[in-house]
């Protein structure tokens, strides 16, 4: 590469040149014959049209314009090795980036919460923007959050992933069924007829379209469901269930949050349901950007604490 007219490349010869004030030694530094490292003194006098090196006895010194240059050339290779290296040296202590995540408000509520703790603790610089899914124009969602949207990850559903996209499996879950604790046919448990002839509380896009994985498996099995209440959000779900005979069906681990806060109880769900995989994707671009190799390893570290059990 070249920049006005000199050859970049020879500045790492002139460096050794310059050090080693012998073009053998220099040569041998640079891994490269006598005749080439000749040659690239010549080049590099000829540019600055100095000597830079001269004969004095039996060793060549330094010209005043060589003296000048060392300095300089020295500091644009540390430079350039440090641009080079900075994957090596991210230091989340100083970093001061706003990392942009996609994800429901499921994820929002079982992961980030911990990830959050976490950034406050070791990168304390960094700030932590949450989006919900978004509807997508063209029934990909990964595209969606990541091309249009321009948000550094976004964690979805496994049959929802987008294969044009790097992507690495985060949290599993399984789907089960909350009902109000004082609901009395619901004490001894949930059974498939209780769950037909049940209301439901369900969860749906903006749009109207339920896409929940739940939707979809019932579809398949030809079971329809009566939605009493259909909701943007899993967090709304306990407030339209307690009081109610209504059933909500979400995944276990948010579940089991929200029936520490409200009177509410989990049965299993009375007919299986696949288990449900979300998987963490980001645009090919980033794929080395420091920082978000560090956030990405971050989320995989606090989500494998999930399946931790508690002290």
């Amino acid at each position: 590469m070249r920049y006005r007219r000199l050859d970049l490349n020879l500045l790492v010869a002139l460096d050794a040149l310059l050090t080693e004030c012998s073009v053998s030694r220099a040569a041998e530094r640079l891994c490269l014959g006598q005749s080439a490292t000749s040659s690239a003194l010549g080049r590099l006098r000829e540019h600055f049209n100095d000597p830079l090196l001269v004969q004095v006895g039996r060793r060549l010194e330094p010209t005043a314009m060589g003296l000048a240059l060392a300095p300089k050339v020295q500091q644009a290779l540390a430079l350039t090795r440090e641009i080079v290296d900075a994957p090596l040296d991210f230091d989340p202590v100083n970093c001061t980036r706003q990392f942009t995540l996609v994800a429901s408000d499921y994820v929002a509520g079982v992961l980030l919460p911990a990830i959050s703790r976490e950034l406050a603790r070791v990168a304390p610089g960094v700030r932590l923007s949450l989006r919900d899914l978004p509807v997508p124009r063209d029934g990909d969602v990964v595209s969606e959050a990541l091309d249009y949207r321009r948000s550094d990850c976004v964690i979805v559903p496994q049959r929802r992933l987008n294969p044009a996209y790097p992507q690495v499996p985060l949290i599993s879950d399984v789907l089960c069924c909350m009902v109000c604790a004082q609901a009395p046919q619901y004490a001894e448990g949930l059974s498939l007829a209780d769950f037909c002839a049940a209301e439901h509380v369900v969860r749906e896009f903006a749009d109207g379209r339920n896409l929940a994985m739940d939707a979809l498996h019932l579809q398949e099995l030809g079971i329809d469901r009566r939605v009493a209440v259909a909701l943007e959000s899993f967090a709304l779900m306990p407030e339209f269930v307690v009081g109610t005979a209504r059933i909500a069906t979400l995944f276990r681990r948010q579940a089991e949050g929200f029936a520490q806060r409200y009177g509410l109880r989990i049965h299993p769900a009375p007919l299986a349901f696949p288990q449900a995989v979300q998987v963490l994707q980001w645009h090919p671009y980033q794929e080395r950007d420091p920082a978000l190799m560090w956030f990405r390893g971050l989320l995989l570290e606090q989500a494998a604490l999930l399946d931790q059990p508690d002290d």
